[in-house]
Formats: C-alpha cells, structure tokens, sequence
C-alpha cells in the first residue's frame, strides 16, 4: 500500500468514528436530519379531576392517521416520546374506540416538546342537545331563504 491509501483510509475511519460518536452522544437523529419529540400532557373531567388509565391517541393532522395511542396514569398524564415535526392533537378515546374529547391543534417542532390539555365536556340532559342550535338553525334557515332581517315601518306598539 502507498503512503496516499493509507492517509484516505484514515480520513475515512476518522470520519465514521466521528459519526458515530455524534449520534451517541447528540441522541436520536433521523435521516432528514430531524430530531424526534415529546408530546405530553394531562386528561381531566369536566371538574378538574385527573382522569385515571383512560386510552388517549396522537393524531396527526396533515396525514389524519394515528401515530401513537397509550393510556394515562394515575394522574391523568400521558407521554408520547419520538414524534416527527408536523401538526397533530390528542383524542380521549372509550374502550371502542369512539372519540370523547380532543385537545387543540398544536405543531411540534424538531426537538420540542409540547404540553397539552384533554378535558371531558361536562355531562348534559338528553333533551338539552334539541334546544341548544334552535336559534342557529332558525337563522340558518333564514339567511338561506334570502331574508337577512325583519322589521316594520311603523312605530313599535308597546310603550317605551
């Protein structure tokens, strides 16, 4: 071997030792050059009790699939380690997988770690859902029918 060969593999096995030192020591790096993160946070009732071993999911929603799903603890709380940059929000889940509640939106950038809130709607009437978008629906309906408002050119009747 030559002088010249051994210098390049040299270079080369310095280079590759290097490599891997950095991903030893600088963590997980992806092969875009992404480094993963951490979303975490809490699930509480409507009362702000902690909400124990409820099943949350991650949702991401640029792609609109599920990335990772796991369970509270004692506390409510949850972690989902390893998550790629993008835009998601976490969905409380029952056993048959209907959703319950949802957090907000929210974007994870490249090593960051966001913390969220899931809260349970507080528990109404079953007849309180038949009159709660009555007023929407009848001005729904109106403004579909062209008529934007209603009134009269005569004074009102009743004393002011």
């Amino acid at each position: 071997m030559n002088p010249r060969s051994l210098s390049v593999c040299a270079v080369m096995r310095s280079l590759v030792l290097t490599g891997l030192l950095c991903m030893l020591v600088g963590g997980t790096l992806r092969a875009d050059g992404a480094i993963p993160g951490t979303v975490r946070g809490v699930v509480w009732n409507s009362d702000n009790a902690p909400v124990a071993e409820a099943n949350v999911r991650l949702r991401n929603l640029e792609t609109g699939r599920i990335v990772a799903s796991g369970e509270t603890s004692q506390s409510g709380q949850f972690v989902f380690a390893d998550v790629v940059r993008s835009s998601y929000l976490v969905e409380l889940v029952s056993d048959s997988g209907k959703v319950l509640a949802v957090s907000h939106g929210f974007r994870l950038g490249s090593g960051e770690t966001v913390s969220t809130v899931v809260r349970l709607p507080s528990r109404r009437s079953w007849y309180a859902g038949l009159f709660s978008n009555a007023g929407a629906a009848v001005i729904a309906a109106a403004s579909t029918a062209g008529l934007t408002a209603i009134g009269s050119p005569a004074p009102p009747i009743s004393p002011q």
